[in-house]
């Protein structure tokens, strides 16, 4: 009791006030977007929140060698949840991303991202690159990557795959491979592209080409960046005041709770508050790099505070991105501030993660 009392203590509070605060503009956006409606949303939010705080901390207790020690077993149970995903998984608008689990939707792929930095964090460490021409170790760790990947994409979850990939290759960076792999994959990607793109769906052809030109269909494909652009815009300066939003509570905004709440944040708060929040975010981005960076003799710690660092701050970049028509919608939440069960609770055992880093080097 005494030794868990000492750890809370040397817990990095100014970080986990910056997380809370994050937490809390989401919490004032979707109680403006839910507001006049069922209060069954904005209620389910508040106790998620409360729920995931208590997994922070709980996760800022246990000491990474345990996460280290049972990484590749991680791993499997990820696996196996998006193996079940495929054959039992919940089907909601068009896609098969969930399981049901005690009454809830659970979604196996926001987890399987700490499950895979993880793992690819402990092979790195224990194999040591001695030659730098022979990599065919990589193998392995390509494989790791490529079946969850693949799971997802077929999901279909464009944007959650994506994400597994890039943060991936942040790792294989951190690894100290040589730039020439890089290299050579970004040739091989660029070679293989045609073929990716024949392997996309319908609907996310679309979202790519309506980036370039979303009048072509404005009351299609178009509509979404098309009305999310109108509430930014609208917002000017100050923004038009919380809950008076008329883009998103006339229902011109689609998801205006959780793709798009940036879009409604934009249209009440204005330029600055979406500032603001920018701010926050790279806030957070900055102090967890920063303990992170201090791990220079210790490689799976460096490795595992970064990978989850950037996938929140990957996350953050790509759907500020696509509500504002920079990338092509994706569906992908703005961290902890969008609704959502599965990726919210995931950003906050990450966080613990990033907590037990710095709480291990007090």
């Amino acid at each position: 009791m005494i030794e868990n009392f000492i750890k809370l203590k040397n817990l990095n509070w100014l970080f986990i006030f910056l997380v809370s605060f994050l937490s809390f503009v989401g919490l004032i956006m979707i109680y403006s977007a839910t507001i006049g409606e069922e209060s069954k949303i904005f209620i389910s939010h508040i106790y998620k929140i409360l729920f995931g705080f208590f997994l922070m901390i709980l996760v800022s207790l246990i000491d990474l060698e345990f996460w280290k020690r049972n990484a590749y077993f991680f791993y499997l149970i990820g696996l196996i949840l998006l193996i079940l995903v495929f054959f039992y998984g919940y089907l909601g608008k068009g896609a098969r991303r969930w399981i049901n689990f005690l009454g809830y939707n659970f979604q196996p792929s926001e987890i399987m991202k700490i499950f895979l930095i993880i793992t690819l964090a402990k092979f790195f460490d224990e194999k040591k690159i001695r030659e730098p021409r022979d990599y065919l170790f990589l193998i392995l760790p390509i494989i790791l990557v490529t079946i969850p990947f693949v799971l997802i994409l077929i999901q279909p979850d464009l944007g959650t795959a994506m994400l597994i990939l890039f943060v991936s290759i942040v790792i294989f960076f951190m690894s100290g491979i040589n730039w020439k792999f890089f290299f050579f994959s970004g040739l091989c990607t660029i070679i293989i592209t045609p073929y990716l793109w024949g392997g996309l769906k319908v609907y996310q052809k679309k979202r790519i080409l309506t980036l370039f030109n979303p009048e072509s269909d404005p009351l299609g494909s178009g509509y979404h960046i098309i009305q999310s652009q109108i509430a930014v815009g609208s917002g000017g300066t100050f923004g038009k005041g919380w809950t008076k939003g008329t883009q998103s509570h006339l229902d011109f905004l689609p998801e205006k709770h959780t793709d798009f709440i940036f879009s409604m944040l934009g249209e009440e708060f204005g330029f600055l508050g979406t500032l603001s929040v920018i701010g926050l975010i790279c806030l957070i981005t900055y102090m967890a790099y920063d303990i992170t960076g201090r791990f220079i003799h210790n490689n799976f710690n460096r490795m595992v505070g970064i990978g989850i660092i950037s996938n929140f701050f990957f996350a953050s970049f790509i759907n500020i991105s696509m509500v504002i028509g920079i990338l092509p919608i994706v569906g992908l939440p703005l961290p902890l501030v969008s609704y959502g069960g599965s990726s919210m609770l995931t950003y906050f055992i990450g966080f613990g993660i990033i907590l037990s880093l710095d709480r291990n080097q007090s």
